[in-house]
């Protein structure tokens, strides 16, 4: 038996002596337009990597000459249409600010967009090829020449780019997932769209359109390409308006594992009635089955999208259970929320088959709209591969804009990683075991699984990432999973046992299993609470990104500091109910702010008050645990740069009109320099933040203070109302003093920021 190694568990040593009080409510602090400041415009020379000599403009206009060419027969068949390049850029200038974007006007051409980080996406016409030619040659004022030496070479965008898997692959499927290009330039679009409808007639192909993204873009879903002929795939292939040709991705239940059938037993379920007041969850899922009395008095509503044989409502129920029930259904283990949700059930995933992503997304758009009270809603599905490292699928582009269309978020499991070698920890194997679709969704809440109970054949101790559980990060370095939450253990070879968590089954009986299927309801149950708690009152509006900064938040709180590759795994932690949502512990102070972000301005909060048992011979001692999450602007035509702005937070010293940062972004070293550093190792870009920092010898400083600043990227317009920011941040002992709280209202009570207690009402578990 090997041995078993040493872990930071949310059950060792750093659980916290005490628990969060109701008594001590998070304290939200009111946006006033006081705290926006107007700053100095940054930039300034452009910068030439290289020498733009003769030689150099000439091999580039040599580029430009062979994508020409490549692109000629498709200009001809339609001279109406824009043709795609690829403006490929050095590594070193892929920055918004060292953009070509002057040649690119200068030219004519038309922005398309981006796909992966340094593929600048164009459309071009025969006049702007020529002038684009010109200015490579001819043109010889600096901005250009800058320009130009950002500029690798210029490429057609590529039928291996159009259709990378192949048609046979299409084929094989039965359907197939279409993406288009969207171009700067409302009668281009236009004229596209026109054409694609065209095409789409003439060659006989059955297909749906799908809203997707703030611009009314679309994709489109092929419901039969069977027996489409080689030469119809040509003619889609030669279309200079495709951008992308897959095959329709199906969505699998996330436990679909040989546990099933074979733990099951007739121990009472211990899924005991609900209480009156709890808030819903909707599980979007395989259903649940009628024979599980135990469930039926938590069924707030159904919905039916699948019938038999297409499901058996096994897994449906199984994830329900979790929703109502984990704690009693797992002998009330410390780690899980003491009272569940009520379940809106809806059947809306095939069992054994999974379903295509565009029945889900109409099936889940009807759901949502049907009970447009029920703002959580879990999804414990995924494809059976690890997401794309650049650019976001179209299911979770689609649940980006169905969170905010319809005022929800989703609650996804992060995918299991079913592959050889088995994963063990720490994680030493490179595996392609990054979250699947749709875990990536950036307006997702989404739960990787830790194991929580011990055995001596388990592949995982307790509080270690399980083996199944994939990992972040998301495409272009997105910090996923959110969470982590408890979905039980594996057993050597690959079996449910002790360790593993009990569920429901559709017979009514107790089942034991693994998944972060199983993470995932658990977590949406403690969300459900956190929303409703907030929800009615007069200070903050409940919204998705608000509850998912709570929850992200109380994770920090429940555990310990990770390095970053344990946070690949366990995301910010493990949280533990939601009265570490909402209420501090004795020897913590937590300020909640809304804040709304423009460019060129900042929003700053000083001075910071900071509870006196903190500060010892003018120094902070003590941690500082910070939360920042937001729902950026995000354009599916995009590619890697899917999210349109990125927030800058700082919590620090003020030395005159400057903020001195003394708490890092939980990322990696290299967080500064070139813009690919920064966004892999520093989280640019990502909409959630996680800033932590110990001063165990304090450090000093007369006035602190909390700031955010804005940055949009290349051609994104002004937000018409700015960025809504929540933050939230932490200050807490090191040594357990339980005057901390009490402190930092008196600090608070000396500003004159106006605050109030966030819960509107105590979360319904606390009641006797």
């Amino acid at each position: 038996m090997a041995t078993k190694r040493t872990t930071r568990s949310q059950t060792d040593s750093h659980r916290p002596a005490s628990s969060p009080s109701p008594a001590n409510p998070f304290q939200q602090i009111a946006f006033e337009r006081r705290d926006l400041q107007g700053m100095e415009p940054g930039g300034g020379p452009k910068k030439e990597f290289v020498a733009v000599d003769t030689a150099y403009r000439q091999a580039l206009a040599m580029s430009l000459d062979a994508a020409t060419e490549q692109i000629a027969p498709e200009m001809r068949a339609h001279p109406l249409l824009l043709a795609p390049l690829v403006i490929r850029l050095r590594h070193e200038a892929i920055a918004k600010s060292h953009r070509p974007v002057k040649i690119v006007a200068e030219s004519g051409l038309v922005p398309a967009g981006h796909e992966r980080v340094e593929e600048m996406l164009v459309g071009a016409h025969s006049g702007s090829i020529t002038a684009l030619r010109s200015v490579i040659l001819d043109r010889d004022i600096k901005a250009i020449r800058a320009n130009l030496s950002a500029i690798e070479s210029i490429e057609p965008w590529s039928r291996a780019q159009r259709n990378p898997e192949g048609t046979q692959a299409v084929t094989a499927q039965g359907r197939a997932l279409l993406r288009f290009f969207r171009y700067g330039n409302d009668a281009a679009n236009a004229t596209l769209f026109q054409a694609v409808r065209g095409l789409f007639n003439h060659l006989g192909l059955k297909h749906r359109f799908f809203r997707q993204g703030r611009h009314g873009w679309f994709f489109a879903s092929l419901l039969d390409v069977s027996d489409v002929s080689d030469d119809k795939f040509e003619e889609l292939l030669s279309f200079p308006g495709l951008r992308r040709l897959m095959p329709e991705p199906k969505l699998l239940p996330t436990a679909t594992l040989p546990w099933a059938g074979t733990q099951t037993s007739t121990v009472a379920p211990h899924l005991v009635a609900p209480r009156a007041g709890l808030p819903t969850v909707a599980v979007f899922d395989t259903g649940t089955a009628a024979t599980a009395a135990s469930l039926r008095p938590w069924i707030a509503g159904t919905k039916t999208y699948v019938l038999p044989p297409d499901t058996d409502h096994q897994h449906g129920t199984n994830v329900a259970s979790l929703v109502a029930g984990a704690h009693g259904m797992n002998d009330a283990h410390e780690n899980l929320p003491p009272l569940g949700a009520m379940v809106y059930d809806v059947c809306g995933l095939e069992s054994a088959s999974g379903g295509f992503v565009g029945d889900l997304v109409l099936r889940l758009e009807d759901a949502i709209r049907s009970r447009p009270d029920v703002h959580i809603w879990n999804l414990s599905l995924g494809t059976s591969n690890a997401c794309d490292e650049q650019t976001f699928s179209e299911f979770a582009q689609a649940l980006d804009q169905l969170s905010d269309q319809y005022d929800v978020l989703f609650v996804v499991a992060a995918g299991n990683y079913l592959a050889e070698p088995r994963r063990t920890w720490p994680a030493l194997a490179d595996l392609r075991d990054q979250v699947s679709s749709p875990g990536e969704s950036v307006r997702a809440l989404t739960v990787g699984s830790v194991c929580h109970i011990g055995a001596p054949d388990t592949l995982n101790n307790v509080g270690e990432p399980a083996a199944y559980s994939r990992r972040g990060p998301g495409p272009v370095f997105t910090p996923k999973p959110d969470i982590v939450h408890l979905g039980g253990g594996v057993h050597a070879p690959w079996n449910s046992g002790a360790s593993s968590v009990a569920v429901l089954t559709a017979n009514n009986a107790r089942a034991r299993g693994f998944g972060t299927s199983f993470a995932a309801p658990i977590a949406s149950s403690i969300a459900a609470h956190a929303w409703d708690a907030i929800a009615g009152g007069t200070a903050l509006t409940p919204k998705p990104a608000l509850v998912k900064a709570l929850m992200v938040h109380s994770a920090q709180l429940s555990s310990p500091p990770y390095t970053p590759l344990e946070r690949r795994y366990y995301g910010a932690g493990l949280p533990t109910d939601v009265l570490a949502a909402l209420y501090d512990r004795d020897d913590s102070f937590t300020l909640i702010f809304e804040s709304r972000l423009v460019p060129s301005v900042r929003w700053r909060k000083a001075p910071y008050p900071i509870p006196e048992g903190l500060l010892r011979d003018g120094k902070l001692r003590g941690e500082v645990i910070i939360t920042a999450v937001y729902a950026p602007p995000l354009d599916g035509n995009a590619g890697a740069e899917y999210v349109r702005a990125n927030v800058e937070l700082s919590f620090g010293t003020l030395e005159g009109d400057n903020i001195h940062s003394k708490v890092p972004l939980k990322g990696e070293d290299g967080t500064n320099g070139y813009e690919t550093a920064q966004v892999e190792h520093g989280g640019k870009w990502a909409p959630v933040k996680v800033h932590r920092k110990v001063f165990a010898n304090g450090i000093g400083g007369d006035t602190w203070a909390l700031q955010a600043r804005m940055f949009l990227r290349e051609f994104e317009p002004p937000l018409a109302e700015g960025l809504t920011v929540y933050i939230l941040c932490t200050l807490r002992s090191l040594d357990g003093d339980t005057n901390i709280h009490a402190q930092g209202l008196r600090a608070l009570a000396t500003t004159n920021w106006v605050h109030q207690d966030m819960p509107v009402r105590v979360p319904i578990q606390t009641m006797t």
